[in-house]
């Protein structure tokens, strides 16, 4: 609200004294003045219907008179209201009271008329606006007796006034930021009118400027661009003579040098004869818009061709992925979102939709690989941009095959977001010979390993035993007439001695060269195990009773699959060593069950000793040939230290296992296994 002093009334003659400011406007609200009863009813039905009300305060008594409009504008009763300075600032607005509080004392003080808008807040809440006016009275002496006024209560104007003004504001800020001007053209008078100021701005002059330099119908087109020009004076012209409206685009140059273009409208206004009274143009300077339109179908065009150009280097890149002979997959949160057919065709899917609906990759990685799968994402979507990494992977396919594959990931953006695209090749072949040529390396590296030791047992093992053999026989042959019969004897042990050695080691070397000739063929029957053992065992009875050692057969009538030729050969090798490594009067038990647990079903054959058992270096690696000849048994004996590799050898070509459980000076237990006969099994194993 407005809350200063409006324009003063004119100074009384005289100036008057005053009751101080608290008694200007307030007094008794009971003294009634000197009119007829007609005249206040008249007075105060009009002044209700203007939202009018008067006052009359005495400065000698203080008296102060309200009208009936009085009460009504304050909301408050006659006959429980005493208005006084006091009670009515009461309802003033607090931000207005200061300034009501002062204008009314300063009249007080100077006698002077006033006037003054305020607001106040009514006992029931509402807040209205007023206009009070004051006008002191005087005396003949020119003193003043009393103050006079009147005050209305203006909210609903005020709220008009302003709801106006708003208006008009709003439509003159859209106006400014729409580039609206504005021109009017009088008919009669046959001249510009009135020019807004924004059409002023549009043209680079100010309003009067516009109106000075366009007053004249002839040149308004002045600033047109020639091209435009003729168009443009034929519409207005048309338009100021026979009402018609138009619609038109055009550019002009301002004073400033400056090229615009410009959008109007024209439209007429007639009079209540129908005759053409004024004529009113809207102009919005389309400057800009029409730049941003020439730049949008420049973009348009480029856009178009870089479109036309992306088109044709997707139809390529679609040629060169769909003829790829790697497969391509693009991953979000590991599940396809992209696979090209070579990736489907390898992993054996009958088509890429196969592939994408297959879901997330995870759950159907081969048992182990989750982590290796997991690290790889993270390589890729967690390092470096454009960061590759590469993988040998086991994957399955959709056909339940294992296969190999050499894959690349790398981090893409894909619809937006971050995306795994993988290239994938199948290694499968590639990655099976290479491993055969790593096992054929191994194998050629055993056999290396086994000629050497070969070698070292023809150069030693197998040339001492005879060297003893022939340096006895010739003592026995030149000497024996001259020896005691007890030295005789005891060449002639260990002439027999050493040649028993030299059988066990040609029986073995025999074996082992047979099973070289003939490979991974064996001759597999029904084998009765206690037939095994005496074919086995029986050539070391002599050896086991000339130490006091008992053999103690258990086997039991069992049947195991097995090469007649080549499985006693187990059972002497491992006999000879329980014999060889028991003390004087010792036990070698020879024991045979069923494994039933396993796929298919085992016999087991142990062989026991009581003798000195195998250190923990022995035990390392027993049936290797890298550790030499054997260590000597608890009465010398010799050993050529081919009897445990040979043995695991035959087992292991008969599809079974070998196994030692020994500990220094506790014995030793030697566990293998063959197919049971009465199982199914591949006699062609």
């Amino acid at each position: 609200m407005n809350k200063t002093l409006a324009a003063q009334r004119g100074k009384p003659n005289v100036a008057a004294g005053h009751g101080g400011a608290h008694n200007v406007l307030t007094m008794p609200s009971n003294t009634a003045r000197d009119t007829s009863a007609d005249s206040s009813r008249l007075l105060n039905v009009a002044e209700s219907f203007s939202n009018m009300g008067h006052w009359h305060v005495q400065s000698a008594t203080g008296i102060v008179t309200w009208s009936e409009a009085m009460y009504e504008i304050f909301g408050v009763e006659p006959a429980t209201f005493v208005p006084n300075m006091d009670t009515t600032l009461v309802y003033c607005h607090p931000d207005d009271r200061d300034v009501v509080l002062q204008v009314m004392s300063d009249a007080g003080k100077n006698g002077e008329g006033f006037e003054i808008d305020f607001r106040i807040t009514r006992p029931d809440g509402e807040a209205r606006t007023l206009i009070c006016k004051g006008q002191p009275e005087f005396d003949d002496d020119g003193i003043m007796v009393a103050m006079f006024g009147v005050t209305t209560d203006v909210t609903e104007a005020f709220e008009a006034i302003r709801s106006i003004q708003d208006q008009k504001e709003m439509l003159g800020l859209a106006a400014q930021l729409a580039h609206l001007g504005h021109w009017v053209w009088n008919k009669g008078e046959n001249r510009l009118s009135y020019c807004s100021d924004e059409l002023a701005r549009i043209y680079d002059i100010t309003p009067a400027q516009f109106a000075e330099s366009f007053s004249l119908r002839d040149a308004m087109a002045e600033s047109v661009v020639m091209g435009s020009r003729s168009r443009y004076q034929a519409l207005v012209a048309n338009a100021l003579n026979n009402g018609e409206a138009y619609d038109v685009e055009y550019r002009i140059e301002t004073r400033a040098g400056a090229l615009k273009d410009i959008h109007e409208i024209g439209q007429p206004i007639f009079d209540e004869n129908g005759r053409l009274a004024r004529f009113i143009a809207t102009v919005q300077d389309v400057t800009e818009a029409k730049q941003r339109e020439n730049d949008l179908n420049d973009a348009k065009c480029v856009l178009q061709a870089v479109a036309t150009a992306l088109q044709v280097s997707e139809g390529k890149l679609r040629d060169v992925i769909e003829g790829s002979i790697q497969g391509i997959v693009v991953l979000h949160d590991f599940r396809p979102v992209f696979a090209n057919q070579a990736y489907a065709d390898i992993l054996g899917a009958k088509s890429r939709d196969d592939v994408l609906s297959a879901g997330d990759i995870r759950g159907n990685i081969v048992a182990g690989g989750l982590e290796c799968a997991t690290k790889f994402w993270d390589e890729v979507m967690n390092g470096p941009p454009n960061a590759k990494s590469h993988r040998l992977a086991v994957l399955p396919t959709f056909d339940g095959r294992t296969i190999w594959a050499d894959t690349v990931g790398r981090r893409i953006e894909w619809d937006g977001e971050p995306a795994f695209l993988m290239m994938v090749i199948d290694v499968t072949e590639r990655h099976l010979a290479e491993e055969e040529l790593k096992n054929k390396t191994l194998e050629l590296q055993e056999l290396n390993q086994q000629k050497d030791k070969l070698f070292s047992i023809i150069a030693h093992d197998l040339k001492s035993p005879f060297n003893s053999i022939i340096g006895f026989s010739d003592v026995l042959a030149q000497k024996a007439k001259d020896l005691p019969p007890e030295k005789v004897g005891e060449y002639a042990q260990v002439v027999r001695d050493s040649a028993s050695g030299v059988h066990d080691l040609l029986d073995n070397l025999l074996a082992w060269a047979s099973i070289q000739m003939r490979g991974a063929e064996l001759n597999v029957t029904p084998l009765k195990m206690a037939e095994v053992f005496d074919a086995g065992v029986a050539p070391l009875l002599h050896m086991a009773a000339d130490k006091g050692v008992v053999i103690d057969n258990q086997i039991g009538d069992l049947t195991a699959l097995g090469d007649q030729s080549l499985v006693p050969i187990i059972l002497r090798n491992l006999v000879s060593n329980g014999i060889k490594f028991s003390h004087e009067g010792g036990v070698v038990r020879i024991q045979a069950d069923v494994v039933s647990e396993t796929s298919p079903p085992m016999v087991r054959v142990s062989v026991h000793d009581e003798g000195v058992g195998m250190g923990d270096a022995a035990l390392n690696d027993p049936f290797s040939l890298s550790g030499g000849t054997s260590g000597l048994g608890t009465n010398g004996e010799r050993g050529t230290g081919l009897g445990l590799y040979l043995c695991r050898d035959i087992v292991r070509r008969h599809g079974g296992s070998i196994s030692i459980d020994s500990s220094s000076g506790c014995g030793t237990s030697v566990h293998f296994t063959l197919p049971y006969a009465d199982a199914d099994s591949d006699s062609g194993t």
